[in-house]
């Protein structure tokens, strides 16, 4: 014989609301609250959302930040991803980020600080030349609207450009900045760039 085992109401709602539970609840939620981890950031650097579930009953409140859909007031200032992870655009200011599921929503305003200018810097202290099957690391330094002067190399939206001079013979470029020389002499020109900021110079490659 079979016994049907019917659990108190209570019992269905914390089970829902676990850690293991897929989703939250809708109908058990009372409020959602959204927070960022920080109030202003640098557009080079991501930026995380977080939202807090409270519901009725005595379950506690829930970390519902990968369950909820988010969205921005101005995808040119910054962009939100599914995961609650804020990116800065191409400009600088206020956004508000939204947290919404089923009826319920919140939302907190962030600033921006957007990339005004980038210069090309390496570690090698003769920037302009370089000897062939050598390795030069470059760097991207960033300044920001705020004048704060920070190490944007692989920072988001920032990409690095093989101009005139690459070939398979004598360089390749890498996303972190990283500059390897081959086997040829001759000019090679870089160029770092984030939407319409940018800098370049050309490196000579000469025989050791």
């Amino acid at each position: 014989m079979y016994m049907k085992v019917i659990l108190p109401a209570a019992a269905l709602l914390i089970l829902g609301c676990g850690e293991n539970s897929n989703v939250p609840l809708a109908g058990d939620i009372d409020s959602l609250s959204v927070e960022a981890n920080a109030t202003e950031f640098y557009a080079t650097q991501p930026m995380q959302m977080t939202a807090t579930a409270s519901y009725t009953l005595d379950v506690p409140d829930e970390n519902v930040t990968a369950f909820i859909d988010w969205s921005e007031s101005n995808s040119s200032i910054a962009t939100v991803d599914g995961s609650g992870l804020v990116s800065g655009a191409e400009f600088g200011g206020d956004v508000e980020i939204t947290g919404s599921f089923e009826q319920f929503s919140d939302s907190a305003i962030v600033h921006v600080h957007a990339l005004t200018s980038v210069e090309i810097n390496a570690s090698d202290t003769n920037l302009s030349t370089v000897t062939q099957e050598q390795t030069m690391q470059l760097y991207a330094l960033g300044t920001f609207d705020d004048n704060t002067t920070l190490d944007v190399t692989q920072g988001i939206g920032v990409n690095w450009i093989k101009g005139s001079g690459f070939s398979d013979s004598n360089a390749t470029l890498e996303r972190n900045g990283t500059l390897y020389t081959g086997n040829a002499e001759g000019i090679l020109e870089i160029n770092v760039t984030r939407y319409d900021v940018n800098d370049s110079f050309e490196i000579n490659v000469t025989a050791p």
